[in-house]
């Protein structure tokens, strides 16, 4: 009886909205949507798992009510907190069907609430969205005179491209909307794209390999070019980071790591097979690539939202709608059009057609924690140039508690070399402004020994004992190690 009273209390949830607080109406729309019936409907979830269900939604429901409050930093808090609930659980997601549909549609509410929070801020100015040295100066977009911009010949080379059958893999749809996409790369957005379009030569072949295995469309890799101009690193206002800009929590849902060690959504590999699969998912979703476009940039609840509320299905219309869809997301899809039709032949607009070389490297196994700098001198080569091959990580050794991780080294080294690698002593990690937050598994003894400090003085000066329980997050203070008599 009980799994049925705490599924049914989910369901509630899930179907009853808060009364807004801010004024921030839109992001109350995403504690309307009912999830999947496995999630809703089966009542053999275990109690315990049902438990764990509940506490978790719980905490999203927190983090909305921190949003209604305009407390996006403690929303994130929650946020992390309810993702963080399920991984660390015991339970493997990709091997418990319940957990992990409830785990797709926690991670998809928490990646709603966010975006509609950020873009009910930086809507109506496309430049505040994004600030980075990477972002597109778009701000007057919607101010095109195409009257005179269609004198360009190039902008007319590039639409007579775009309207001849088969030369895409994705529909390019010729409108005002791409035609202004294409005048602005082809103008005052020329620089951002001849440099987006050299630096994706790093990266472009592993794309179209990964894009290729997952049957995507090869144009797609126009994406990449307008979400971060390829740069693995790419962080925005909203903390979405790299290739493929994914939020923490889509990027947990797919896999990705996030640690105070490693960030795997600025894995040019791993981010993008699980984009791949994103892209896959939203296209059994929508069945139409621009929804689809629109979804990864919106969120696929958001853009489901507003077709069933108006009955609409083309994108171009939804977009047209007064208030209805962000702006960012009204130019993200004809900019992403543009780009696949500017990448698909740089040479005749201009655009340099000798691209950055592709990124070249061995990659070697490490059961420990290395020290990157020792790495390099043992490669007779640069902490830059290691660090440029391993831009997931955030600290100047591998991670802890990675067994097996896979370290990218420069390649055609004596096979000794990459061996002696991995008998690199262990590193020990460095404090950061002498605090250590709390991950998952994690153990006062583990800690001290990673920092090198008694597990007495680390007890001692946290006033905790062997038998005190760590909680994810907490910060622990790291005492100064004693210097040597």
């Amino acid at each position: 009886m009980k799994k049925t009273v705490h599924i049914f209390l989910l369901m509630l949830a899930l179907v009853l909205p808060l009364e807004p607080i801010s004024g921030q109406t839109a992001v109350m729309a995403a504690l309307t949507s009912i999830p999947e019936p496995p999630i809703v409907m089966n009542t053999d979830i275990p109690e315990a798992m049902s438990d764990l269900m509940l506490a978790a939604w719980e905490k999203y429901l927190q983090g909305c009510e921190y949003i209604q409050n305009d407390d996006m930093d403690a929303a994130r808090i929650s946020f992390d907190a309810a993702v963080d609930m399920i991984l660390t659980s015991g339970w493997t997601i990709t091997h418990t069907p319940h957990l992990g549909d409830f785990f797709k549609v926690l991670t998809r509410q928490i990646r709603d609430a966010e975006s509609d929070y950020l873009f009910s801020f930086y809507d109506e100015d496309y430049d505040e969205w994004k600030t980075d040295d990477w972002l597109l100066s778009i701000e007057d977009f919607d101010d095109l005179d195409l009257n005179v911009a269609l004198d360009d010949p190039a902008l007319r080379l590039a639409l007579s491209s775009a309207l001849r059958p088969g030369n895409f893999d994705i529909p390019i749809d010729v409108n005002g909307h791409v035609a202004k996409a294409l005048e602005h790369f082809l103008t005052r957005g020329r620089k951002f794209f001849e440099e987006a379009l050299l630096r994706s030569g790093q990266y472009r072949a592993l794309i179209e390999q990964i894009f290729r295995e997952e049957e995507l469309p090869l144009d797609l890799v126009s994406l990449a070019l307008v979400e971060s101009a390829f740069k693995p690193q790419a962080l925005s206002r909203a903390r979405a980071r790299g290739l493929w800009q994914f939020m923490q929590a889509t990027g947990a849902r797919y896999g990705l790591k996030v640690t105070s060690e490693i960030d795997e959504r600025s894995d040019p590999e791993k981010s993008t097979r699980a984009a791949a699969l994103y892209l896959k998912e939203l296209y059994e979703m929508f069945g139409n690539w621009n929804l689809v476009l629109a979804a990864y940039n919106w969120g696929e609840g958001n853009v489901k939202r507003l077709i069933a509320g108006t009955g609409k299905t083309d994108f171009w219309e939804l977009a047209d709608l007064p208030r209805r869809m962000p702006a960012e997301t009204r130019k993200h899809v004809p900019l992403i059009l543009a780009s696949a039709i500017l990448m698909h032949d740089p040479e005749k607009y201009g655009f340099p057609t000798e691209l950055e070389p592709p990124l070249k490297y061995e990659t070697i196994t490490v059961s420990k924690p290395v020290d990157l700098r020792s790495v390099a001198n043992t490669l007779n080569t640069s902490l830059d140039e290691i660090k440029k091959l391993n831009p997931s990580l955030k600290v100047n050794r591998t991670p802890v508690r990675y067994p097996d991780f896979a370290l990218k080294v420069p390649p055609n080294r004596d096979p000794e070399l990459y061996a002696l690698i991995e008998k690199l002593p262990a590193a020990q990690a460095v404090a950061v402004d002498g605090k250590h937050k709390v991950e998952q598994g994690d153990t006062l003894y583990d800690l001290a020994r990673k920092y090198g400090v008694s597990l007495n003085d680390l007890q001692e000066v946290n006033d905790l004992t062997s038998k005190s329980i760590l909680r994810i997050g907490m910060l622990l203070e790291i005492p100064a190690k004693k210097s040597a008599k």
